[in-house]
Order: C-alpha cells, then structure tokens, then sequence
C-alpha cells in the first residue's frame, strides 16, 4: 500500500490533540464498510447516506481505525473537519511522498479505454497502477493513488468533471506531470451549462501542467488542440488526420478490428488493434505517444495494443448461436460515443442493423435535439431503431428491457445478416438485454 501510516502520525496531520497517542500500521483505505479489510482507515464519507452510521460495521470487518466529523470517536476515531477533504489529504500525500509519474486522462469519451490501453503499453517496461473501475472523480481518484503500491513508477488517473473546477481539485490532490485530453464535445452538459464550459472545465487538466510536463492532444479534435495554448508544457499531438503521432493506412476488418501503420518519432510499425471499433484508433495513438514517450520501446508498444484487454461493456463484440453478430457498448452513452457506435454497427457491413437505444443521460437543454440528431442519422444510415423510453430517436418506442428483445427479435429474420447494437446511459443497464441473447 502507498501510504503505510501510523495512527498517530494521521492524528497529528489533522490536529487531533485526543487521538495522538494511538498506535497501529494502517496499511488500507476504505469508505465503504462493506468491502474494508483489516487493517484499513475507513473514511466515513456524507453523501444520500451518512457514511458514519456505518463507522461500526467497518470496525467489524477489520477496520484498524476510522476519521469522523461529527459525533464520538468509536474505536480509534480521528476527529477531522470534514471527511472527504481529509481523503484528498491523505491522497496528496501519498503522492507527493512517493513520486511517481502521475499520466491525468481526459475527455467526454474515451477514458477508461485510453486508461487501459496506456497500462497496456506501460506495463512490460515499467511499474504501472491504474484502477481497474472508471474511478475517475473527487472520490476515485484518492482512493487510486492511496492504493497504488509504493514501487509505483507511472500512476494512470481518469479525470471526470460535471462542472467547472472539478478536474483543477484533482490536479491539487494528483498533481500530474502527464495530462492526455481524449476529445470534447457535450456530456454531461445538464451541468456544465455549454460546450464552452466544457471545454474550459476539461483544459482544466492542461492549465495545470508546468513546463517540465507533457500535454498529449487529440489533433483531429480542434478543441482539444487548441487547449494547446494553455500550457507551458511540452505538446505531443496524436491523430487520423494529422499530428506526431498518425495513424495510416488505416483497414477495419469484418469483426470492426482495425489495423494501421503507426508513425512516429520513435518509429513506424503496423499494428492490428486489438479492440473494435475504429474510434479507438486514435485512443490507440493517445497510449502510444505517452508511452514511447516515457520510454517505452516501439515493439512493446505495438505487442501491448495487440493485446489489450479493456474495461466490460465497452464495444463487446460476439455473435449469437443463430449468428446475430451482438454490439454490446452499453457501458455509458453520450452524444460522441452514440455517433461512434452507430459508425461501428454500420461497419459491420450487414444487411439488416437493428439498434436498441436508450437514453444519453444528463444532457440538460441539449436532450430534445441531441436525441433526434442521434435518430437522424439512424434512419438516413437504415439502422432499424428501438427506443427505450425515448421518443426523440424515433423508430419503435418500447417501456421495459424485456419489451426491447421482443422488439429485437420479431425484427430479426435473417440472423446471419443481422447487426445488433446495445448502446445507452449507465442508467438503462442495456447489457440486461445483451444476456437475454446469450441464454
């Protein structure tokens, strides 16, 4: 664990003159009392639950001590001012004690996937953490850096935001010396009010660079390219259309796997990605250029994007026992990621596309026309569409999971010449129906 503590030591960081003379290694981190383990620091986080009515059922599951804000001290309480500002605390820390490479990732789409395949990259050449989730907000990414063990030589933390300053906070709390911008565009715009704002809330992660730093930008995005002004750092540009680090010759197979050659100053080499959709061709660019840049041979870079294994619900591709080749992308769903999926049910090249949507969440005053821009380009592109609750995508409006497979399947008479995707926000939990296709 990075941030092996003393109890006493924790007391004395917060000023907890009652507290300073306990004694006992923590060795973990939780705010969850259902999953501490011995030895942890349970951190009693106030959210819809007050997580201190559950200080004791983590002590019972181990917990060597726990912090509080208000109430009485249970066994080995530390009384701090306010929980969540003492994780990042402690998270800053642990950093900043331990030192490694902190590579901060952001953008509307594209995330956990660049997360996985920078991993991907890192791992045969150095010491990588990343978290196995999409922990990626003021929560997550603490509890990444405070778990990361301590021979941690590159440390990869997704940057969520639904507002202005967010992404700043955790910069304060990571303090990257590597910030990678995926693309921009609206997600989550019911909170930030605006693709400006969104634009300004993701440079966040840019502006807070320093010039010994490298910002890694998406070329083909202008927003993103632009938030190259920002910054004092080093810039690397990664993309289809240009920048230094392109993919060409670009072929996307039957089963939406796409090979390129990459080029590069480290190099050029063919690479047969290893995950669907070509979309991810340039999240592909993104984890090489930070690699290689770390140094990273160009031979471990391509074995490892041949090899990437990403996050469930992200472009899970199989076909059925009757031969339906199933899209599972329901994992989350944005304006950008909606666009990019119906391009990969597209690309499959079959005759009969069949699409099940749900909602994009959180879209605020955008919802009404992003939805019947989404259904738009499903019906000039022949995608059959089954609509989940939402009637601005047009096609047949259905109420429940189970409605959409009876949907799905009485429009399905030629199997083997059907496309199915499976796309929508966290919230509709489309990949319920992908199981319904498997049983």
């Amino acid at each position: 664990m990075s941030l092996n503590i003393d109890l006493g030591e924790i007391a004395s960081i917060f000023g907890d003159q009652n507290a300073r003379n306990l004694s006992g290694l923590v060795t973990g981190y939780s705010t969850d009392s259902r999953t501490t383990e011995k030895g942890d620091l349970f951190i009693p986080l106030i959210a819809e639950r007050d997580g201190h009515d559950f200080i004791e059922d983590a002590i019972s599951s181990g917990a060597i001590g726990h912090l509080y804000s208000h109430g009485s001290a249970k066994k080995n309480g530390i009384k701090v001012t306010s929980t969540i500002e003492a994780l990042h605390t402690l998270a800053s820390k642990a950093i900043r004690q331990l030192d490694p490479v902190g590579i901060g990732i952001t953008g509307s789409v594209g995330k956990t996937t660049t997360k996985d395949m920078i991993r991907g990259c890192l791992n045969p050449s150095f010491k990588v953490w990343a978290s196995e989730r999409s922990f990626n907000n003021e929560i997550g990414v603490p509890l990444t850096i405070l778990s990361s063990p301590s021979e941690t030589e590159y440390l990869i933390l997704e940057m969520g935001a639904r507002g202005i300053g967010h992404i700043q906070k955790l910069c304060q709390i990571a303090n990257p010396k590597v910030g990678v911008v995926t693309c921009i565009g609206n997600a989550h715009s019911e909170f930030f009010g605006g693709l400006a704002n969104t634009i300004n809330a993701k440079g966040e992660l840019v502006e807070s660079l320093e010039s010994d730093a490298l910002a890694v930008l998406n070329f083909d995005d202008l927003n993103v390219r632009e938030l190259g002004s920002r910054t004092s750092a080093e810039i690397l540009l990664y993309g289809i259309e240009g920048g230094d680090v392109v993919a060409e010759n670009i072929v996307v197979n039957p089963n939406l796997k796409a090979s390129f050659n990459l080029r590069s100053p480290w190099g050029s080499s063919e690479i047969q990605l290893n995950v669907p959709g070509k979309h991810n061709i340039t999240n592909a660019l993104a984890a090489a250029a930070v690699a290689m840049h770390a140094g990273a041979p160009l031979s471990t870079v391509v074995s490892g994007l041949e090899s990437v294994e990403i996050s469930p619900l992200r472009m899970e591709i199989f076909e059925t026992p009757s031969g339906i080749l199933i899209i599972n992308d329901a994992y989350n769903a944005n304006p950008l990621s909606m666009k990019a999926a119906l391009s990969s049910l597209i690309a499959t090249g079959r005759r009969n596309l069949v699409a099940v949507l749900g909602v994009m969440a959180e879209l605020g005053d955008d919802h009404i026309i992003s939805h019947e821009e989404i259904g738009e380009i499903a019906k000039s592109n022949d995608v059959d569409v089954i609509s989940l609750n939402v009637k601005e995508y047009g096609g047949q409006l259905v109420s429940t999971i189970d409605d959409a497979y009876r949907a799905a399947v009485d429009k399905i008479q030629d199997p083997q010449n059907t496309a199915l995707l499976l796309k929508g926000s966290r919230v509709v939990a489309l990949e319920t129906l992908a199981q319904k296709f498997t049983k």
